[in-house]
């Protein structure tokens, strides 16, 4: 019998309730057998369950509390009022989303789980305040997009206007004197300042001789025209009709105010939401259709190159589907989309968020508390964008309250919002109008697309283009092409890493469709500006993968080959330089957030793998779910041992299964934006990196006990028990009613303590983690087998007696999960530090396990 010399230790065993199971004493379970058990013991409360579907991706976006990222668990929003009165609790789905409670009925729990698993939502690790000042209106639950409003917005950041003037000074100067003219046109016809001091075409004839003296000589001058005078006049007349159309439609809106009492306007203001967003729909396409005309008039002689990146711009709009007969401007979708200059401009109907440069967002009242709601609307809306835009990488927003117009840019990290733009002044009408010539004018990387996706209409697929670095991630040198048809993951999160995945293939489509062979990975994790110094490339930890692994002697082994990869490089205007946040941003990256926080350094990569893989929720038994994780746990080992790396990142989206034609199903661990190459490393590995829901305690807590494979051992246990609990089967998964009232849901909801709290009361002994975990698994055939696997792998990791010298507590003599006080010696006794000293042996321990389940599970297949 094991003495112990440990009195806390010992007051703790004689006080924990007994054991339903045998604690596991090194002789591990056969798997090759199956434990009959009691129905009861398994059977799931009596409710109804529904069906979800599964979706197949090729990779994920890895969380971490240091980077923003796709899903966020780390905090839930205070408890609201309805407007009723009754008692409403802010739901949070498993991803930290947070929706109306009336919302959730609309499709089933784990259809969301799975959808939002896949999206990007920003990461809130602090504990949000009871009185949140910057929400007055205490009667409404606060949604996900209302806390992007508070914790990423940067307010009066007016350098979004710089940020798309031409790169190309004479185009940038041909867009000022576009913007001149057509906000002077504008004037006029509002009859706002006299025809005197209305521009001429003689002026613009003179401004236009200025610049072509930068490009020209004077005699070559002389043999050009500069400005159709006749075309544009024409022009002008032709389109007279739909101008004052237009200006019909907005003149009332851009009017200077009758003097009121108040400073500024409530929610009532006698403009309405619809009416607003009607005005602001004819401003921009009365500015628009005038744009058109002035360019195509100077679009001759020596400017003609200065315009060739000159697209119209159109206004698109669309009513929403109505429930009642009251005018909000949310019953509308507006934006702006372009296309190339050949035909006319007129306000369309056909809006879709697949072709939109930016989102408009229209609201009655200019409060801050409408404003608010204004940049969260549209915030949410924008998802879309790059969701169905392959080939997008930030966007562009406005929101119109009142006669304030704001225009917003969207990075990873934050939102930018220039001030307000007062429409009854004539200088906040020239700079919207500045704006709007500006987007007509300026390169397309500049409005947030990518050049090296492009549409191929011919083979109608998409092409891209891969860097291909050869170990040098920063190497502009060369590229790759594919193609794909196939969005394999959709970038469906507002900030983060934003990754998206397509299945592609090397070889030019011929007509008969696009058979992929390899994943591309396009995502813009935080990096260090210096490739030389980015220990956490994946570009450079996976060329390692894929020549060191290579070698392994280990049987079967399946692990990510690379095909190419690097960091991604634009060419503007025969410029070539790194796609960054910092370049893209510009002096705004300077700016801090909200809560203080720098923004973080992000760098566009773009890498291409093998093999190509599905869903971890496609597995069909739970023998094949063991041999899956066997496989990805086996190239973890590998992994660690022969290339130093450290994966960190052990979740539900990391792990995907193979199928090949005349073998069982394998497994294979993916994304290592979060792996650390631990060669040279200084000093001990403290950051706290993963996927909430399935990160250590140690990792939760931020404790200062380095990070090891001890750590991600642990996330496998959650792992194997949230997929076990769930369900595997697509028709027999748990609902999301049944999820919710089992303890392991709280592994996914609330802040960051709160969840390594719970994790901790759980695993405090195996008799805790049996009750309240694992007999809790899903009742499906050789449940049990998987329930002795995550108690034999939980026995490893937090109760190995093996461990212990001379029948004393030395070594492994923590038990449980809590820290262990002796106050009457003095002693304080970290769990995690004393699993340390025992990595070797501990690790050694659970790949065995792990291995013989794999080894058995595969003889069934």
């Amino acid at each position: 019998m094991t003495t112990c010399n440990n009195i806390a230790e010992l007051s703790w065993t004689l006080s924990a309730p007994a054991a339903s199971k045998p604690a596991a004493t090194g002789i591990k379970r056969k798997f090759s057998s199956s434990i009959s058990s009691p129905v009861s013991k398994f059977s799931p409360p009596k409710k109804a369950r529904s069906s979800s579907n599964t979706v197949c991706i090729g990779t994920k976006r890895s969380r971490s509390n240091s980077e923003s990222d796709d899903d966020d668990y780390s905090a839930q929003p205070p408890a609201k009022k309805t407007q009723k009165g009754e008692s409403a609790r802010a739901s949070i789905y498993p991803n930290g989303r947070w929706v109306r409670a009336l919302d959730q009925s609309s499709n089933s729990w784990s259809d969301k789980i799975m959808a939002m698993m896949r999206g990007n939502t920003p990461n809130m690790n602090t504990q949000l305040s009871q009185g949140m000042e910057w929400w007055n209106n205490k009667d409404e639950v606060l949604t996900e997009a209302d806390h992007w409003a508070k914790e990423r917005l940067i307010r009066d950041a007016n350098g979004v206007f710089d940020s798309v003037k031409s790169r190309n000074t004479m185009t940038s100067k041909l867009a000022d004197l576009v913007s001149t003219q057509v906000a002077l046109e504008l004037e006029r016809r509002l009859s706002l300042v006299t025809g005197s001091a209305a521009s001429s075409v003689d002026d613009i004839q003179d401004t236009l001789r200025e610049l072509a003296c930068d490009i020209t000589t004077c005699q070559q001058q002389q043999q050009h025209t500069l400005f159709d005078i006749a075309a544009y006049n024409k022009a002008k007349d032709e389109k007279r009709g739909s101008t004052d159309s237009a200006l019909a439609a907005f003149e009332e809106w851009v009017r200077p105010p009758l003097a009121t009492s108040t400073d500024s306007l409530d929610d009532d203001d006698i403009h309405t939401a619809k009416k607003i967003h009607e005005s602001a729909m004819s401003f921009i396409l009365f500015v628009v259709q005038h744009i058109d005309t002035l360019i195509r008039a100077l679009d001759t002689g020596p400017f003609s190159r200065y315009l060739e990146s000159y697209y119209q711009l159109l206004p698109c709009t669309r009513p929403r589907p109505q429930s009642s007969g009251n005018t909000d401007a949310s019953e509308f979708e507006a934006g702006i989309k372009f296309q190339h200059a050949l035909t006319g401009i007129e306000l369309l109907t056909d809006f879709h968020s697949k072709n939109m440069v930016a989102l408009i967002e229209a609201r009655s009242g200019k409060t801050r508390r409408t404003v608010d709601k204004a940049y969260a609307q549209l915030m949410q809306r924008t998802r879309s964008i790059y969701r169905n835009q392959p080939n997008r990488r930030f966007a562009w927003g406005l929101t119109v309250c009142d006669n304030e117009v704001r225009v917003c840019l969207f990075s990873n990290d934050a939102a930018f919002s220039s001030s307000a733009l007062d429409m009854t002044t004539a200088a906040g009408r020239r700079q919207f109008v500045e704006l709007l010539a500006n987007f007509a004018l300026c390169e397309k990387d500049q409005l947030g697309y990518d050049r090296g996706i492009l549409w191929n209409p011919e083979h109608k697929c998409w092409t891209v283009e891969c860097p291909d670095a050869a170990e040098k991630s920063s190497s502009p040198a060369t590229t790759k092409t594919y193609y794909f048809d196939k969005v394999l993951l959709a970038a469906d999160g507002m900030f983060g890493r934003r990754t998206r995945c397509y299945l592609v293939t090397d070889e030019k489509p011929t007509g008969g469709g696009i058979t992929p062979k390899f994943v591309l990975k396009d995502a813009w994790p935080e990096a260090e500006e210096d490739p030389v110094h980015d220990k956490r490339d994946e570009v450079q930890i996976m060329h390692r993968i894929t020549t060191e692994l290579a070698q392994s002697d280990v049987e079967d082994l399946v692990y990510p080959k690379l095909d190419a990869g690097g960091r991604v490089h634009i060419d503007s205007n025969g410029e070539v330089f790194e796609d960054s946040m910092k370049r893209i941003l510009g002096p705004l990256f300077s700016l801090r957030m909200p809560a203080g926080a720098a923004i973080p350094f992000r760098a566009h990569k773009r890498l291409a793998m093998s093999p190509i893989g599905e869903s971890l929720s496609t597995v069909e038994s739970v023998h094949e779910f063991i041999a899956v994780l066997g496989d990805a746990m086996r190239c973890h080992s590998e992994l660690l041992n022969r290339c130093n790396i450290l994966h960190r990142d052990i979740s539900s989206n990391n792990i995907l299964v193979v199928r090949e034609e005349g073998k069982p199903a394998r497994g294979l661990l993916i994304d290592f934006d979060c792996a650390l190459d631990l060669s040279g490393s200084q000093g001990p590995n403290l950051e706290t990196r993963g996927t909430i829901p399935f990160m250590s305690i140690n990792n939760l807590a931020k404790s200062d006990v380095e990070r090891t494979a001890l750590d991600d051992w642990e996330s496998l246990i959650y792992l194997i028990c949230w997929c076990a609990t769930k369900g595997f089967a697509p028709d027999s998964r748990r609902s999301s009613e049944e999820l919710r009232e089992l303890p392991i849901n709280r592994w996914r909801t609330g802040s960051a303590d709160d969840i390594g709290d719970y994790k901790k009361d759980h695993l405090r002994t195996l008799s805790t983690i049996s009750g309240r975990i694992t007999e809790n698994f899903h009742l499906v055939k050789d449940i049990d087998v998987l329930q002795n696997l995550a108690e034999d792998l939980y026995m490893d990791l937090f109760q190995n007696a093996n461990l212990r010298k001379d029948g004393t507590c030395d070594g492994s003599r923590y038990r449980g999960s809590e820290l262990q006080i002796n106050r009457k010696m003095g002693i304080k006794r970290n769990p995690f530090k004393e699993r340390l000293e025992k990595k070797s042996e501990i690790t050694t321990a659970l790949l065995k396990t792990m291995t013989e389940a794999w080894k058995s599970s595969r003889s069934k297949l």
